[in-house]
């Protein structure tokens, strides 16, 4: 963990010297929207908190995931952009023993699976008072996560698939950024995660300044509202059916940015307000994100 804190450190400590482009904004809660330019390299941070503490049992369950999601992103060529995205996790499980009845604290951390995706640019629009971008994307999920954060990680090779949408007008001081990626999961060690859908909806204004200035690019303030959904099917373990998994979740995240001409500081709360899970699950009472952006070439 502290190699991962130190690099961190390092490639923020470096980006004034690499970086020569601005970087604008995009979805706080997606990764997928991300913009680069050819031949540029873009690295984002986040530490994502999830708390779920909704029991609707009276076991009073809980459960804290801090998730730190590292993105590189690769423009290859004006269309081709490469995705690598690898978390580190750490992970806090409260809930009775069945045998004593005591409250058992069960705390597990590790480095996460590895995602690489690819996303090309089929068609652009360029006019007068904006942009339109459509990209379709594919991807890979490895097995490269701790075996102790099991479900979150799995020994599976997976495969997503889906589109991005980007619209800009009034020369970028509005913008809508869609996406949905489908994650066919496959099975290993006789378990089988549920194939998911996210789906992501993101409204981006800049506040400050509210007109760009004649001369010079200046630190942009964005506010930051996005729609966030996750649906998934249920597992299944040696062919059976887990029934207290899976669900369809959507979340109403207001956010913020602040863009100056190397990096981005974002912070946003996603705040659920539907949560249709299947069985008795944990419900989630908030995800809190708070990260970094920085163009590092």
């Amino acid at each position: 963990m502290k190699r991962v804190v130190y690099l961190l450190l390092a490639l923020t400590m470096m980006a004034p010297a690499f970086s020569v482009q601005p970087v604008f904004a995009a979805p706080i809660n997606s990764n997928v929207a991300l913009p680069v330019r050819k031949g540029g390299l873009i690295f984002r941070s986040q530490m994502r908190w999830l708390k779920a503490s909704d029991d609707p049992t009276n076991l009073n369950r809980e459960r804290d995931v801090i998730a730190i999601p590292n993105v590189l992103l690769y423009g290859a060529t004006r269309d081709l952009a490469l995705f690598a995205i690898f978390p580190y996790i750490f992970r806090t499980l409260k809930f009775p023993d069945s045998e004593t009845g005591r409250r058992v604290n069960q705390k597990d951390n590790g480095i996460g699976d590895l995602s690489l995706i690819a996303r090309y640019t089929v068609y652009a629009n360029d006019y007068r008072s904006g942009t339109f971008r459509l990209a379709p994307l594919f991807g890979v999920k490895l097995p490269t996560g701790d075996n102790d954060l099991r479900p979150i990680t799995t020994d599976s090779f997976d495969v997503q698939f889906g589109l991005v949408s980007t619209v800009t007008w009034d020369f970028g001081r509005h913008e809508i950024d869609a996406d949905a990626v489908y994650k066919l999961n496959t099975e290993a060690d006789n378990f089988d995660k549920g194939d998911s859908l996210t789906y992501d909806l993101s409204y981006q204004l800049r506040v400050f300044p509210w007109t760009l200035p004649e001369r010079g690019l200046p630190n942009f303030v964005y506010l930051v509202a996005e729609a966030n959904g996750f649906f998934s099917k249920k597992n299944e373990l040696d062919s059976t059916t887990i029934g207290a998994s899976g669900g369809n979740t959507i979340f109403l995240s207001p956010g913020l940015q602040y863009s100056a001409r190397r990096f981005i500081i974002e912070s946003s709360v996603q705040l659920p307000v539907v949560q249709d899970l299947n069985g008795n699950q944990v419900e989630t009472d908030f995800v809190w994100t708070l990260g970094f952006r920085i163009n590092i070439i």
